[in-house]
């Protein structure tokens, strides 16, 4: 868990990020180029100046006006928008991009049980603040908008196949969609794809679910427990998510089931194969709640798709060898600290067990999959008898070469977060390992570089 003080600079991040607004200011004014958009309401400077007045109708233009003075009031709160997206058109949104994803689609299709969520919908009433967010978010970052009508279909289901109660499945659905609401307030040059964020700009992110939290409190007629979902949606089992750092006990079932379903939904994106979704949440059980990860893999368990192209044996075997040489090398290393240091990168040391310990668990070891991998005609209850696999999928030699994708990207991206939280260590506190062996932990570092890069 994050000390007070770091959770108390999170929170005030948050609240200066959202009282500032520089960011929507500029969405909500380049949407006007394309929607009507016009002020509710007289619009006043801090210091009394009349900024706009009721009913002019805003553009782009009005960017460099308004931003140049604090504003008397949130800007969302003084200004309407025509053809305001409603809840019955955020349903069939949502099972339109439903449809368009192929596994989200057969799951769809089979279920029966969104009657009573679309009357839910269909009743509701998106507070016009919202509204005006969610037609920012629809115009200005559409990829963030179709990203969010997938989680909410993923909480939908998760919630009808949970059973959870009917005000739990409505939370959790609104949860979903406006889970990322707080990244409007964020540059989105910050999430750009090869982004790398420095120290600062990661404060930033760690503060956008508190951000959504704020915005979403005020509504009392919002369903109970959504913006709370929303607040801890990237809280971890093991206390090592954020904003807070929570561990499993302290965060609330709604909370981790939007968790499991931000993951998958991330994931369907990327790829769109069943079993890579299975595998996903196999390697992060000690992060994500198990009886969500349960619930979620229960959903996929029918669902099939069309694989995609897969790596050949040979590549595959060198990555594993690159990958058990990384977790020797480290062992090697270790041996040649003294108790003092050990103690000191406890976090990283902790970290790189932790991703040989998941590699165990699931089986794949290399010795395992020399033999494995040459067999395609074995019978699959043996290869999940070696494997040590708990569910009951027909498996073959592709299933093993996709979940081994999986494995490897899961790992990559493990030890990518790992370096980035070095290097912020480094930065912050200076490095406290000893002269002589930093060129060996150097060419450590090195590898796995290379790891990562391929």
């Amino acid at each position: 868990m994050l000390t007070k003080k770091t959770k108390n600079a999170h929170d005030t991040l948050a609240r200066q990020t959202l009282e500032e607004g520089t960011q929507f200011l500029r969405s909500v004014t380049q949407l006007a180029d394309k929607r009507e958009v016009e002020a509710s309401e007289d619009i006043f400077s801090r210091a009394g100046i009349k900024l706009v007045s009721g009913g002019t109708r805003l553009s782009g233009k009005y960017y460099d006006h308004l931003v140049a003075h604090k504003l008397l009031k949130p800007i969302e709160q003084s200004l309407s928008i025509t053809d305001a997206i409603s809840a019955a058109q955020l349903f069939d949104l949502i099972c339109e991009e439903a449809r368009r994803v192929p596994s989200l689609c057969r799951i769809f299709e089979q279920n029966k049980s969104f009657e009573r969520l679309q009357g839910y919908f269909y009743q509701l009433e998106i507070p016009a603040q919202l509204a005006l967010r969610l037609s920012v978010m629809q115009e200005d970052r559409p990829e963030l908008f179709q990203h969010s009508l997938t989680v909410a279909m993923l909480c939908m289901l998760m919630g009808v196949r949970g059973d959870l109660p009917p005000e739990e499945q409505q939370a959790l659905a609104l949860a979903g969609i406006f889970h990322d609401v707080g990244e409007l307030y964020l540059d989105p040059s910050l999430l750009a794809p090869g982004h790398r964020m420095d120290n600062d700009e990661r404060r930033y992110l760690y503060t956008h679910p508190i951000t959504g939290f704020l915005i979403l409190r005020c509504f009392s007629e919002l369903p109970k427990g959504m913006a709370t979902a929303v607040l801890r949606h990237h809280e971890r089992m093991n206390g090592r998510g954020y904003p807070y750092g929570l561990l499993g006990g302290q965060i609330d079932r709604a909370s981790r089931y939007l968790a499991v379903a931000e993951v998958v939904a991330s994931l369907l994106t990327k790829i769109g194969a069943d079993s890579r979704i299975n595998m996903k949440l196999r390697l992060n059980l000690d992060k994500l709640d198990a009886k969500a990860v349960g619930v979620m893999c229960a959903l996929f368990g029918d669902s099939k798709t069309e694989q995609e192209s897969l790596p050949d044996d040979g590549l595959l075997m060198t990555r594993l060898t690159q990958l058990e040489k990384l977790f020797d090398g480290w062992t090697a290393f270790r041996t040649t600290l003294s108790p003092a240091v050990i103690d000191e990168i406890s976090y990283f040391d902790e970290r790189v067990e932790g991703s040989r310990r998941m590699v165990l668990e699931t089986g794949f070891g290399r010795c395992q999959l020399e033999d494995l991998l040459s067999k395609e005609d074995r019978e699959d209850s043996e290869i999940r008898q070696e494997l040590n696999l708990a569910h009951t999928e027909e498996r073959g030699n592709s299933e093993i070469r996709q979940e081994l994708m999986v494995m490897f990207d899961e790992l990559s991206w493990q030890f990518q977060e790992l370096t980035q939280a070095l290097e912020r260590k480094l930065a912050d506190y200076g490095w406290s390992l000893p002269v002589s062996r930093r060129a060996d932990f150097n060419l450590w570092m090195a590898q796995v570089h290379e790891f990562i890069a391929r």
